[in-house]
């Protein structure tokens, strides 16, 4: 394995792992969101919004599971899409110099 740019490798690795965690928290919120506010129809009338019918509360849990799913699963991607242009500008980095015929050792 090639020992320059360690660094840019180890972000590389951290942005995929954490747009891979990303996606897994909006995929989960798709099933804890609404299992949660299913029967918050008391707390969210505390909390000042008018729930005029029973259950609307799981309603709300579904729209925002969707909705947070559609967030995490972008952000997630993007994420990790970020972590793979590093690797990607590396490797052009690394052809770049063995075009140009520079040895390891960096002379010309």
């Amino acid at each position: 394995m090639n020992n320059r740019y360690q660094g840019l490798h180890l972000i590389g690795l951290v942005l995929k792992i954490a747009g891979g965690l990303e996606i897994a928290i909006g995929v989960v919120s798709l099933v804890l969101i609404p299992l949660v506010l299913s029967g918050a129809d008391n707390a969210l009338v505390k909390l000042g919004l008018p729930i005029a019918t029973p259950g609307a509360a799981l309603w709300i849990g579904i729209a925002s599971g969707i909705i947070i799913l559609f967030v995490g699963v972008v952000a997630g991607l993007l994420t990790f899409a970020l972590g793979e242009l590093i690797n990607v500008v590396i490797a052009i980095e690394k052809n770049t110099r063995e075009i140009a015929g520079i040895n390891k050792n960096g002379d010309a």
